[in-house]
């Protein structure tokens, strides 16, 4: 039996923009997986910073902050 609308599992996942000479930035960004998460953050962050996933948020923490998918946050 097929199911209808059935959407992709998506998490929030905290990734860490780091450049040099900068303190480390953390945004929460909603996504299907971690690769997806780090392909939305590098489309926004300079070519010399390095990503870094480092953490996730609970469902509960998404609702709090009002986190859309797509959505960067930063926290």
């Amino acid at each position: 039996m097929p199911t209808k609308g059935k959407r992709s599992k998506r998490q929030a996942y905290l990734v860490a923009v780091a450049q040099r000479r900068e303190a480390a930035r953390i945004y929460a960004v909603v996504a299907a997986s971690e690769a997806e998460a780090l392909a939305a953050l590098g489309e926004h962050a300079v070519e010399s910073a390095r990503l870094q996933v480092v953490g996730g948020l609970s469902r509960d923490m998404v609702r709090r902050l009002k986190l859309k998918p797509g959505e960067l946050r930063l926290v």
